[in-house]
Parts: structure tokens; sequence; C-alpha cells
């Protein structure tokens, strides 16, 4: 027991050695700083803070974590430092682009795997064998059983998506008109734990490892795993949208499990398992862009004034206004423009009664007292703009 809690101390330590760990902060503060400048050419002001894209993420990653932990020491899954240098590079290499939809494991995980199925194809004089034989030494059923885990952990956050924390965007269509639509994207940081050659844990069992490289001790290494998605809704609610990509993702995750499992048995099935890793992945985002193309969501309606967002902390946030929601009086009165939700917001200064009509078509009341210092339009973000010229005469 005690050479197991001196391995995990220095696997914890291990884990500051991790390129991946100062790239992710590089990066999510690279990403917030380009989407706040783009928030506040479409609405004048700064949505939501730096980091946002990777906030509300640390619960289902360190469970996650700690699940693909479990299963990687427990099966006996040994990766050395030459394999997650590679799977360090091609995130790395991934993320150069700044899309997030680019550091899913399908891409990051599975070019890892397909670099490694084809590394005996290599010209050899180019690559040192210091190098080749830590590479072609790690068990490609075992990587492509983590590239399935980790594709069910994707989905498992796409299910989970809040209304409150996707990006609102107002743009063009090709008509001319303005429309609104929301991108969803999040980077989230997945701190896992295997087993590599060199230490001073020794086999429990005659199976175990299962995924072997022929050391006879072995250490605990921890190291970050980038995990990133990022797509548009724009002819459906964000998080509806989520649900659906979240649960095909999850399918799509176990038909790639059950395919790496028997490259157990079959070793071309792990470069199987990557193809329909690939493949499901883009019929998934193909089949979503379509619907996308139907009619927008997020426009202007003859009923109401339709929600694009809140900003975090406002009074609308504190009322629990969802984007995609429709205002269809203010204080008692009709509204179907900004405009005239402005208007009927300063027709009482002291509390705002606002009747919104919600996602099942049922009408709902909120109401809160305003006080110095709120929010001019409650933190409210539409579809149409704003015309404060026309709004001060």
């Amino acid at each position: 027991m005690e050479i197991w809690l001196e391995e995990i101390s220095r696997g914890l330590l291990r884990l500051g050695m991790q390129p991946l760990i100062y790239w992710s902060v590089l990066l999510l503060f690279i990403i917030s700083v380009r989407r706040m400048k783009e928030e506040r050419r479409c609405f004048g002001t700064r949505v939501y803070d730096v980091f946002t894209e990777g906030r509300s993420t640390w619960k289902i990653a360190l469970l996650s974590g700690v699940g693909l932990s479990i299963f990687a020491v427990g099966a006996g899954v040994v990766l050395t430092y030459e394999f997650l240098l590679l799977l360090a590079a091609v995130t790395i290499l991934f993320s150069l682009p700044l899309k997030l939809k680019l550091l899913s494991p399908v891409f990051t995980v599975g070019l890892t795997v397909i670099l490694l199925y084809f590394l005996p194809l290599y010209p050899m004089g180019n690559i040192s064998d210091d190098l080749v034989q830590p590479l072609s030494s790690v068990s490609l059923p075992a990587v492509v059983v983590l590239l399935s885990l980790l594709l069910m952990v994707e989905g498992l956050f796409l299910t989970k998506t809040s209304s409150r924390r996707t990006f609102p965007e107002r743009i063009t269509s090709p008509r001319g008109k303005k429309i609104g639509q929301h991108r969803v994207k999040k980077l989230a940081v997945i701190p896992m734990a295997s087993l590599f050659p060199a230490g001073l844990i020794e086999p429990l069992a005659p199976w175990w490892p299962l995924f072997d490289i022929g050391e006879h001790t072995y250490g605990v290494v921890v190291f970050p795993i980038l995990l990133g998605y990022e797509w548009i809704a724009r002819a459906q609610s964000p998080k509806l949208a989520s649900i659906n990509l979240g649960r095909q993702t999850i399918g799509l995750s176990v038909l790639v499990f059950f395919t790496a499992v028997g490259s157990i048995f079959v070793p071309l099935l792990a470069l199987a398992a990557v193809v329909i890793a690939l493949l499901g992945r883009i019929l998934i985002y193909s089949f979503h862009n379509s619907r996308e193309k139907n009619k927008p969501y997020f426009t202007e309606d003859h009923h109401g004034v339709r929600i694009l967002g809140t900003i975090p902390g406002s009074p609308a946030d504190q009322m629990d206004l969802l984007p995609g929601e429709l205002i269809i009086k203010v204080n008692g009165i009709p509204v179907k423009s900004v405009h005239e939700f402005y208007e009927a917001l300063q027709s009482n200064r002291a509390l705002t009664k606002i009747e919104i009509r919600d996602f099942r078509g049922e009408n709902r009341f909120e109401q809160r007292a305003l006080y110095e210092g709120d929010h001019h339009q409650l933190g409210l973000l539409f579809v149409q703009e704003n015309s404060y010229e026309s709004m001060a005469q």
C-alpha cells in the first residue's frame, strides 16, 4: 500500500510537467478574449467573463477523470512518456486554429492512434530507435478503448449544457435580416492517471497489466486530456440541440467501445474503431447543420420580443429569463419591439412585471424591484438592435 501511495504522489507531481496544463490556460485566455471582442461588437458590452468557456466543467471533468483512472489502472493500461508527448503535440496542433470542435477525442486521440498504427511503415532511418520502441510498444486496443470512453464523456458534457452558459451572437441572414444564434462551446481539462514503465509497483496477478508492454515494474503518471466541442444553434433551442447531440454522441461511443474491445482479439479493429468514430462524428454534425438551415429560431416575432440572451448576474438573469423565451407584456403593456419594451420598462421605475411565453407555449409572470445601478434593459439581449437615439427622442 505504501508503494502505491508513493507512486501516486509521484504521479501527481509529474502532472506539473505536462505541457497541456499550461497550454490549456493560454488557449482559454485567447479564445475568451476573441469572444469578448465579438460580444462588444454585437451588443456594445461584454456578456461573459474571461475563461467562461472552461467554467462549469470541473465537476464532470473530475468525476470522469477518476472513472477513467480507475479503469486505466485496474485494467493495467500502460502508457509511455513518448506516447503522452505525441498526444500532447497532436492536441496542440489541433488547437492552433482556435476551434474547440477540433479538440474532440475523435480527432486528437484518433489521429494519435492512426500515427501509431502506421508507425511500422515509416522510414526508420528518419526516426530514432529510442523514440520508435516506446511508441510501438503502446497497446492500440487500450488507446481506442480510452477514445470511446472519452467520447462518452463528451456526450455527457453536451447533455448537461446549461441555457445560461451558451454564447449569443447577432448575425445577418442571407436575406439581409438580423437574426440570432447561440455558439455552444466548452473546453474541459480531464486529469487522468495510468501506469507507465519503470516504478516500484509489481504485477498484482498473472493477467495484470492486461495491456502490457513488456515491463515488470510500473509507476503511476497523471496527465491532462483536453476535451472540447463547439457548434452553433440557429434554428432550435441550444439546450434542446445539446441534448440531442449528446445522446447521439453517447450512442456513437457505445458502438466505438465494442469495436475497440474487439480489437483486443482482432488488431485491425483498432483502426476500424477510429474510422467509425470519425465517420459517426461527421454524420452527427452534418445532420445537425442541415437542421440549422431551417427557419431561424432567434428572430423577430410579431407576438412579442424574443430573448436572445441575458447578462450573468443582471436582473434578467436573477428573474430566470431564458434565451428563446418571448416577452409578451411589460408592466401590463404589450410589447412587439425593443423600442416598445424600453418604453414599457420606463413606465414603472420601481417595480418591473414581465409576462413571458415559455418553450411550452405557456405564459408565466416574473417581477422584480429595480434599484439604482441596475442595467437599463435588465441585462437582456435581443435579436433587434437597440436604437438608443430613437429611445431618447
